[in-house]
């Protein structure tokens, strides 16, 4: 049996600083959302979340890059409103848990 994840996809996206991003940071954003296991774990490398995001190598990873950066925008305000994290072989989405 294939395994597959369900991803809570929140309207309140629509109104949040991430939304305010480039094209590829939202897609890059949505990519790791839809791919993250049960514990909020991302497993890949920059080029795949390229490929799956259908994306160009570069704009990945600038949007990672944004991804990473604290966002004083964020209405999440742990961890200084980033969105993620790097962990071995990935990153974690911070607010996995909300």
């Amino acid at each position: 049996m294939i395994e597959s994840t369900y991803v809570k996809l929140f309207q309140s996206i629509l109104t949040s600083s991430v939304w305010q991003e480039d094209d590829a940071t939202r897609l890059v954003w949505i990519t790791m959302l839809a791919l993250k296991n049960r514990f909020g774990e991302v497993a890949g490398s920059v080029p795949g979340i390229a490929h799956a995001a259908n994306v160009p190598l570069d704009a990945a990873r600038k949007g990672i890059a944004k991804l990473l950066a604290p966002d004083p925008d964020s209405r999440t305000k742990d961890h200084q409103g980033r969105r993620i994290e790097v962990i071995k072989g990935g990153w974690r989405v911070l607010n996995h848990e909300v």
